[in-house]
């Protein structure tokens, strides 16, 4: 037994405890280098992946993050046709846009906050948000820890907002309603296994409106009511993830799903849990 473990340098935080954890624990790890993966494919088409290290031979994969390596998607294409993973392909590309994410969920009639998903072009954005009625969210559909999130009180802001998210290049949009009541606020539930393993509430730092730990927020643990843990639980199954991160927010409608993340920084979550909430992901990595 051998477990994959994907290192990520734009996610470090939870490879890095997962490789501590399962050495404490006498786990096999094989640290997976996803900037240096290699997929051969031979002339009677048989397909291995190598990184750096050698070629890469293991039966189970933690959870991992393909941004800013869309290469990896077809080596852990590969792999995963032989190692156990709680994530299948799939459901991580899923989870990596946001406008993709939005509509599995609408299929599966998952109450979520109201999206508007459009074209990069700030004509439409601007008649979109008229539509929406601001003030309004704007959002490209990749990126993490808020890097392409925006906000804009008003039409006039819109454009500043729109140019800075244009900068990154072509792609599509979202635009959303601010949920004024729960501003600056949102619930971070972590699912593993398939079940709730840990939620905390998070708080947005000072004047900023985005409550990413990335950016300063702060957090401390939360009881999930009923309603709240069968929604985080569901939000990942309608992916087809055994391991997710879901931010909700409530309201007076109810909670509403704002994001799912395949890969959750559980992190910094630690100091705030009796539970050794890093033992529990590894558990739920191996096969039943």
């Amino acid at each position: 037994m051998t477990l994959g473990i994907a290192r990520n340098p734009y996610a470090a935080n939870v490879p890095t405890r997962l490789v501590a954890a399962a050495a404490e624990l006498g786990i096999p790890v094989r640290v997976i280098d996803l900037p240096t993966l290699t997929v051969d494919i031979s002339l009677n088409g048989e397909a291995a992946v190598r990184d750096t290290a050698g070629a890469i031979d293991v039966t189970s994969l933690a959870p991992y993050l393909f941004f800013g390596y869309p290469a990896a998607v077809h080596a852990f294409r590969v792999l995963s046709r032989r190692a156990y993973t709680q994530n299948p392909v799939d459901g991580v590309l899923t989870a990596d846009d946001k406008a993709a994410t939005a509509v599995r969920l609408s299929h599966a009639s998952l109450p979520q906050v109201p999206s508007a998903i459009c074209s990069l072009d700030l004509e439409r954005a601007l008649s979109v948000a008229g539509e929406i009625r601001y003030p309004v969210v704007i959002k490209r559909t990749h990126g993490a820890q808020g890097r392409w999130v925006r906000r804009a009180e008003h039409a006039a802001f819109l454009p500043r907002a729109f140019h800075e998210l244009e900068s990154e290049g072509p792609g599509a949009l979202i635009l959303q309603p601010e949920v004024t009541e729960f501003y600056g606020q949102s619930i971070r539930a972590v699912v593993t296994g398939g079940h709730l393993l840990a939620a905390t509430l998070r708080t947005a730092a000072g004047n900023e409106w985005r409550s990413n730990i990335a950016g300063g927020a702060t957090q401390h643990p939360v009881d999930l009511t009923p309603n709240e843990r069968e929604l985080a639980e569901e939000a990942a199954r309608a992916l087809g993830l055994g391991h997710a991160g879901i931010d909700i927010l409530r309201t007076a409608h109810g909670p509403l799903i704002l994001e799912v993340n395949s890969c959750p920084d559980f992190t910094s979550m630690l100091p705030y849990f009796d539970e050794d909430l890093t033992r529990a992901v590894l558990s739920s990595c191996l096969p039943p």
